[in-house]
């Protein structure tokens, strides 16, 4: 399976990056074409990056998630990931990434995280 990406803005500057499929090394090259052409596009306030529909994430993904998230941030722009599985939670746990997750998640305790640490 291969990479598809759909994205929508709203008129407050919300942009929403929605993936389905594999998310690893030979992908991930669109995904920073996609998240930069927002960013380059000015007007975005926030980017919502979907990962719903994802089946495969491996650790180029989630790196290049993780250097998006710090180039937004830098140019002031909030960038967050919605909608993950307990699989793709847990790899940003463990990668140390959570931050990059819109709401924090019950899916590991306290007592989990220490225990996986």
């Amino acid at each position: 399976m291969t990479l598809s990406i759909e994205t929508a803005t709203t008129d407050a500057g919300v942009v929403t990056v929605e993936l389905a499929g594999e998310v690893d090394y030979a992908t991930a090259p669109q995904i920073r074409e996609t998240i930069t052409n927002a960013l380059e596009a000015g007007g975005a306030t926030a980017i919502r990056v979907d990962v719903a529909k994802v089946t495969v994430l491996d650790s180029t993904g989630i790196g290049t998630i993780v250097v998006a998230y710090r180039i937004a941030r830098e140019m002031g722009v909030v960038l967050a990931v919605v909608n993950p599985n307990r699989f793709i939670t847990r790899l940003f746990t463990v990668v140390g990434a959570e931050e990059l997750l819109e709401e924090p998640t019950e899916t590991f305790s306290g007592k989990e995280r220490s225990a996986a640490g």
